[in-house]
C-alpha cells in the first residue's frame, strides 16, 4: 500500500502514464512518462519530479512523494527508471554574454544551472568572446561525449551553433561543403535554446513562449523536433546555412543598415528598418525556381490560401515566363519521380526575394510555424507603391493569414532557387572579385555582402534537431 502523506493511495503504471488515486478512485495526479524529469528514491520515500503545461504554454515543475514498503518503492523506482530513458545526461552549454540585454550569464546561473544539477546533468559551459566562435569550438569538439548542445542567447547564437554543427557533421562524413547540389548529412545531436536575446523567434516557434525556465525543462525532458535548413552558395563557395529567414534585397539592406547602429542595441531593429523602407531599392534579377520532385510534393492541402499569379508587366518582353525540361544529372536519375520536373524562371525588377526554413502556414486565423515540411516557400516582391508595401509587411509582422495575398507578391513552393543579378558589374583584381555596387543577404540576422552576381539556395529537410515540443 502506498501513501501520500497520511493518505492511502493506489498507484498504477499503464500505457506510459503513472496514476495516483484514492481507494475511491479519485485521481490525485496523472503523470505521462514523457513529462517526467527525474525519480529519486531516498530515506524510504520515492519522489517523482515532473512538469505541467499551463494554458499559456509555460512549463512548471511539480513533485509528488510516495511512501510504502521498501520493496514496493524499489520496484516502482526500477519501472519508472526503465521508462524514463532518453533524457540528456551531458551537455555542452554555449553562452553569449552580449545577447539582448546582456543577461545570458545571469539567466543561466539563476534558472538553468540549478535545474541541470537537480536532474544530474553534467555541463561544460563556454562563454563566447567573439562572433562565430561556436563554429571554431564545434570544429574539433568531441561530440561523442555529449547528448546535446545548449545555447544561451538569441537566434543569432543558435544559428552560429547550427552552422558549426552542420559543417562539422559534413566534415566527419566527407561531404563537400562548397558543392551547392550536395545532399548534406543530418545531425543526430539536438540543440536546445535558452532564450536571452532580443527576438528569440525560434524558441517562441518551438514552445509558444520566451520563458527561459520552460526552455530548460523542455531540454531536460529530452524530446526532439526535426527542422529544415537551407544552404546559400555563391561563386562555388558556401556562404552560410539558414535556419530561420533568408532575405535578399530589402531585408538585406535593412540588416546592413541596422549593423551601422549596433550602439543602439536591440531597439535598432524597430527604428532603422523604417529608413531602409523609405529608400528601398529595385533590383534587376532573374530568379530560377527548382520545383519539387513528385516524391517530395506534399499531398494537396490549403497553404496560404490562394496562389497569386504574377503581376502584369513583371516579365520583360525579352524573357517572358520560361518553362523548360530540366537536364537530368546522374543524381536526378537516381531519384524516383524527377522525370517530369519543370524549371521556372522569372526575370524583371523586384524589391526582395525571401524564404523561410521554418514554413509558416495558416491556422486558426493566423500564420503559425511548421517544422520539417517537404518544401520551401519563396516570396518575390515586385514593384508596388510604398503604402501597399508597408501594408503587406505590417501583416507579415502581425502574422495575418492574408499577408502574402497581394498582386505584387509571387509565391513558389520549391526545393531550391537561384537568384542572378542582371546588369551587375564585376570588378576583378587578381583572384579577387567584387561587385561594383553593394548587394546584401540577410541570413538569420547576419548581413552577407555578395561578391558574385548570383547565388544558389537549397532546402535540406530535417537536417537539425531541436530539444522541445512543437507548440502548435
Amino acid at each position: 500500500m502506498f501513501h501520500v502523506g497520511h493518505k492511502s493511495v493506489d498507484v498504477s503504471l499503464c500505457d506510459g502514464v503513472l496514476t495516483v488515486a484514492t481507494p475511491e478512485n479519485d485521481v490525485l495526479v496523472s503523470i505521462e512518462i514523457r513529462r517526467m524529469l527525474k525519480v529519486n528514491l531516498k530515506d524510504g520515500s520515492l519522489t517523482v519530479y515532473y512538469v505541467e503545461k499551463t494554458k499559456n504554454k509555460t512549463l512548471n515543475m511539480r513533485t509528488i512523494s510516495l511512501d510504502a514498503d521498501f520493496e514496493e518503492l524499489q520496484q516502482l523506482y526500477r519501472d519508472l527508471e526503465t521508462k524514463c530513458k532518453g533524457r540528456p545526461k551531458s551537455l555542452l552549454v554555449i553562452i553569449n554574454p552580449n545577447a539582448g540585454k546582456k543577461k545570458g550569464i545571469k539567466v543561466y546561473k539563476k534558472i538553468a544551472d540549478s535545474l541541470f544539477q537537480l536532474c544530474g546533468v553534467k555541463t561544460h559551459v563556454i562563454v563566447t568572446s567573439k562572433q562565430n566562435e561556436p563554429t571554431d569550438i564545434l570544429k574539433n569538439y568531441d561530440l561523442s561525449k555529449i547528448d546535446g548542445i545548449v545555447t544561451v542567447g538569441g537566434d543569432g547564437l543558435y544559428c552560429e551553433c547550427m552552422n558549426g554543427l552542420v559543417k562539422r557533421v559534413q566534415q566527419d562524413n566527407s561531404v563537400n561543403l562548397d558543392n551547392h547540389n550536395a545532399n548534406i548529412v543530418s545531425s543526430a545531436l539536438p540543440i536546445g535554446i535558452i532564450p536571452a536575446g532580443s527576438g528569440d523567434v525560434i524558441v517562441q516557434y518551438l514552445h509558444g513562449t520566451r520563458c527561459a525556465r520552460t526552455a530548460v525543462l523542455h531540454i531536460l525532458l529530452g524530446n526532439h523536433v526535426d527542422s529544415n535548413i537551407v544552404s546559400v552558395h555563391a561563386g562555388r563557395h558556401l556562404l552560410s546555412y539558414s535556419a530561420l529567414v533568408l532575405g535578399f534585397g530589402l531585408f538585406g539592406d535593412m540588416m546592413h543598415d541596422c549593423e551601422k547602429f549596433r550602439w543602439m542595441g536591440p531597439s535598432r531593429y524597430n527604428i532603422i528598418p523604417l529608413g531602409s523602407m523609405l529608400k528601398r531599392r529595385e533590383f534587376d534579377v532573374e530568379v530560377e525556381y527548382h520545383p519539387l520532385t513528385q516524391k517530395e510534393k506534399p499531398k494537396p492541402a490549403r497553404l496560404y490560401g490562394r496562389q497569386i499569379s504574377l503581376p502584369n508587366g513583371f516579365l520583360s518582353q525579352r524573357s517572358k515566363l520560361q518553362r523548360k525540361q530540366r537536364t537530368k544529372s546522374s543524381s536526378d536519375l537516381q531519384k524516383e519521380s524527377s522525370v517530369n520536373e519543370d524549371l521556372v524562371k522569372e526575370e524583371g525588377r523586384i524589391y526582395a526575394v525571401d524564404s523561410h526554413a521554418i514554413m509558416m502556414k495558416e491556422k486558426s486565423g493566423r500564420m503559425t510555424p511548421h517544422f520539417g515540411q517537404n518544401s520551401l516557400m519563396v516570396y518575390t516582391t515586385h514593384k508596388c507603391t510604398l503604402p501597399d508595401h508597408v501594408s503587406q509587411l505590417t501583416k507579415v509582422k502581425n502574422e495575418k493569414p492574408d499577408c502574402y495575398d497581394y498582386k505584387f507578391v509571387s509565391k513558389h513552393e520549391v526545393s531550391g532557387y537561384k537568384v542572378k543579378l542582371l546588369n551587375a558589374t564585376v570588378n576583378t583584381a587578381g583572384n579577387n572579385k567584387e561587385l561594383q555596387k553593394d548587394y546584401y543577404i540577410n541570413c538569420d540576422g547576419e548581413c552577407i555582402r555578395l561578391k558574385e552576381p548570383e547565388f544558389n539556395v537549397k532546402l535540406h529537410r530535417n537536417a537539425v534537431k531541436f530539444f522541445g515540443d512543437f507548440a502548435d
